[in-house]
């Protein structure tokens, strides 16, 4: 059955991944224009379109969230090299919300850097001088997002570049993907808690 599942949302993971936002179901029902941000009423806030019947439910589950707002964040990267600690927090973060539903939570790792390497879309692995010297802890302090960063909570990316973060305290990193440890700190902004790797702050 876990062997079932994880190919079953490995599929929805690479399909979403690769469909354009305009041949997306969530597209199609109104729930998302163009470039994947939900829709919203004429001069409001308010969605277009309430999440009222299975179907459009089924259309804009949290895995579509995280996954449309992944191809956001390729969207904002020129060319087809990209920094890996970005993508790391992002990935950080479908592999806690589905680690209950798959056998293998590593999966979206993999399947990650498949279709990267099917894409010839190259990571930038090279280590920031900014990050070099904290070690393997986040020191407690202030920070500034250097990157626009997830939070599975929002369906759009309210943790922007230039925002500040805050770690109470020396944090150790809660896991490591593609090689990069992932930190949690405090968007002081909203006061939720995102994920990010060293690459994406600076205490500047």
């Amino acid at each position: 059955m876990g062997r079932a599942v994880d190919l079953f949302v490995t599929y929805r993971f690479l399909k979403l991944l690769t469909t354009p936002f305009e041949k997306t179901d969530a597209f199609k029902l109104g729930i998302i224009d163009k470039d994947g941000h939900r829709t919203k009423l004429p001069k409001s806030t308010k969605p277009a379109v309430e999440l009222t019947t299975s179907e459009l439910k089924n259309s804009y589950t949290i895995l579509h969230k995280l996954i449309f707002n992944i191809k956001k964040l390729f969207a904002k990267v020129p060319g087809l090299r990209t920094k890996v600690g970005t993508y790391a927090a992002a990935l950080f973060l479908l592999k806690d919300t589905f680690k209950e539903h798959v056998e293998d939570p590593d999966m979206f790792e993999k399947e990650f850097m498949k279709y990267l390497k099917e894409n010839k879309i190259e990571l930038d692995r090279e280590i920031s001088e900014e990050v070099i010297g904290f070690g393997e802890v986040l020191p407690k302090g202030e920070y500034v997002l250097k990157n626009d960063i997830l939070n599975k909570e929002e369906e759009e990316l309210t943790a922007k570049k230039g925002d500040k973060v805050i770690a109470f305290e020396d944090e150790a990193p809660v896991d490591t993907i593609l090689g990069v440890e992932i930190f949690p700190v405090i968007h002081m902004k909203s006061q939720e808690k995102i994920y990010v790797s060293l690459e994406d702050i600076t205490d500047e």
